[in-house]
């Protein structure tokens, strides 16, 4: 026999549930090009003749990808590429029926902090081993900044001396 406050409770559950739901739809659905602006530069600097920058961006799923070739090391503009290059692409593909704003029951963080960690991991272990598997591409090596906007907030990952710099109200900011 049920009581009538434990029928509400679950039917408030469910309401809850059905909520949720909804709100991950709507947020699945939402193509954040139309709340985002997207800049960036790249310049060689004073000391090299040429650029190892590599920079990705899809406004859609909120990710941005920086990467420097470590100046004077072999093949970092290689490196560069392959690190814009792998992230964005597993990131895409993920993005595509992930819900970043969730919780990992496992790590108690959100998804979005697993997802870029996987990733940056992934890119590493490539970089390794084309280094590891071509002479010519021995000890190369990239910063690298990942920015990854999602519920009204923004994940950054950060590897070594590239900066991410916020602009708001014409005020720019370096954040990392």
């Amino acid at each position: 026999m049920r009581r009538k406050g434990e029928v509400q409770s679950r039917e408030g559950l469910l309401q809850a549930e059905n909520d949720r739901s909804a709100r991950a739809g709507a947020l699945a659905a939402m193509d954040l090009a139309q709340a985002l602006e997207i800049a960036s530069c790249t310049d060689p600097g004073m000391v090299r003749s040429h650029n190892e920058d590599s920079i990705a961006a899809d406004a859609a799923h909120g990710l941005v990808v920086l990467a420097d070739g470590m100046g004077g090391y072999n093949a970092g503009e290689v490196a560069s590429g392959m690190a814009t290059t792998v992230i964005l692409s597993e990131m895409r593909q993920i993005l595509a029926s992930a819900e970043p704003y969730q919780t990992d029951p496992r790590t108690n963080q959100t998804i979005a902090a697993r997802l870029v960690r996987e990733q940056v991991l992934k890119a590493n272990s490539s970089i390794y081993q084309a280094a590891q598997s071509q002479p010519q591409y021995a000890g190369m090596g990239t910063t690298l900044v990942v920015s990854l906007f999602y519920d009204n907030r923004v994940l950054v990952a950060h590897l070594g001396d590239s900066r991410l710099y916020l602009m708001r109200d014409s005020v720019l900011r370096q954040v990392t």
